[in-house]
């Protein structure tokens, strides 16, 4: 049964169309498939019914893929965007990285494209309430940390910079590293594995792309203070950067590997970015969210699901999902305070961001604030409750003064 999965195909080469034709005949009984051969043909039909998809080429007459793309951000923000290519001038990559939630290569094998479909479809379960995921959908950059923001801007500017001097300030950033980990995850880049360190990130897309990315189209800004009052983005980093650390620490004692690290690193500094996404597009109810909480009418989750319908952790976890990213950050962002709600307990990034999460949280008491506690029954059932004070002590010197949640 296709149960509304319907999907809207955009190219100008009728060949092209033919072919994808041939090779999604297959996956009839699973989607609705539709062709348009130009972008105003598809926005003809995207006004006349509703698609849940749309993948379009990226150099099209008249209007672009990346333009066509803004247009259904602007009045489909539910609708999934893709980009199947195989144009990729450094110009046209600036344009979609703004708008693109994926990116395929052409020609693109049959199991990608079902793969990266059913992942897009999946999406739909996270987030049941169309208007929170036409919200997500809309996002395309988070605002960052100013201070790191003025810090990248100086270091591009500056003669001879190198990959790693940009790593180094975009790794202290969870805007920044998030979109950085979309990017190069994606076919947009053509590589076979998948990146979770900042610092690999931009070694893999290159100076000038981040320099395209942070000066020409402002994939990064900075946070205007006045669209949430209550929301200090200096804490929210500094919070995010001790769960990082503390977690990659995790992963060390435990001797996973360099890629289950960067994957725990990754996570850590992503866990909250739910909370970016709330403030950059609903700051006046964020605040007062915010004001609840600080006045002790609940914890942050329920507070955000009173007004929101849905939590930080699930806004994040669907925004990464979107943009790609693998699944060891995503679900540590999804279950990074109720980790018994994922499928296993074992020690990998979501037993190791939710210890940190509470460990970076610790009050000088030694307590813990309330919506922030150590998820007991998850200890248990993973059975290294008994490793709780080893890692108490080597968090100790991330500890911070105000926890985050």
């Amino acid at each position: 049964m296709k149960a509304g999965k319907r999907i809207l195909f955009v190219d100008d080469e009728p060949k092209l169309l033919d072919g994808l034709r041939r090779m999604l005949f297959r996956y009839g009984d699973l989607w609705e498939t539709e062709f348009a051969s130009s972008a105003a043909e598809a926005l003809v039909m995207l006004a006349a019914s509703s698609f849940d998809v749309i993948i379009t080429d990226m150099r099209m007459p008249g209007m672009n893929g990346a333009e066509l793309l803004n247009e259904v951000a602007r009045l489909y923000p539910q609708t999934v965007r893709m980009i199947l290519s195989g144009t990729w001038e450094q110009d046209l990559r600036m344009q979609a990285a703004m708008v693109a939630h994926q990116y395929l290569s052409k020609p693109c094998d049959p199991a990608v494209l079902k793969a990266t479909l059913d992942r897009a479809f999946s999406l739909r379960e996270v987030l049941v309430e169309p208007a929170l995921r036409a919200l997500v959908g809309r996002t395309s950059g988070l605002p960052s940390t100013p201070a790191v923001y003025h810090e990248l801007i100086e270091v591009l500017l500056a003669p001879d910079v190198s990959a790693q001097q940009i790593g180094k300030a975009v790794a202290r950033d969870t805007a920044m590293t998030a979109k950085v980990l979309q990017l190069v995850n994606s076919a947009f880049f053509g590589l076979h594995r998948h990146i979770t360190s900042p610092e690999d990130a931009i070694a893999r897309l290159g100076v000038d792309t981040i320099k395209g990315l942070a000066l020409s189209v402002s994939a990064f800004s900075s946070l205007s203070a006045s669209r949430c009052p209550q929301f200090s983005i200096e804490a929210f980093q500094q919070h995010s950067l001790a769960v990082a650390m503390i977690a990659r620490d995790i992963a060390i004692s435990q001797k996973m590997s360099k890629a289950a690290q960067d994957d725990c690193y990754a996570a850590g500094l992503l866990h909250d970015v739910g909370q970016l996404v709330l403030v950059a597009d609903h700051g006046d109810q964020y605040d007062r969210v915010l004001q609840s909480v600080a006045a002790g009418e609940g914890v942050l989750s329920e507070a955000e699901r009173e007004v929101f319908g849905t939590t930080h952790e699930e806004v994040g976890s669907y925004l990464l999902w979107l943009w790609g990213l693998p699944d060891s950050v995503v679900e540590a962002v999804a279950f990074h305070h109720h980790p018994s709600r994922a499928p296993e307990a074992s020690i990998g990034s979501i037993a190791a961001v939710h210890l940190a999460n509470v460990l970076a949280g610790t009050r000088p008491d030694g307590s813990f604030p309330v919506g922030n506690e150590l998820d007991g029954a998850y200890l248990s059932r993973a059975g290294f409750a008994a490793e709780l004070g080893a890692w108490s002590d080597m968090a100790r010197p991330h500890l911070i003064s105000e926890p985050g949640q």
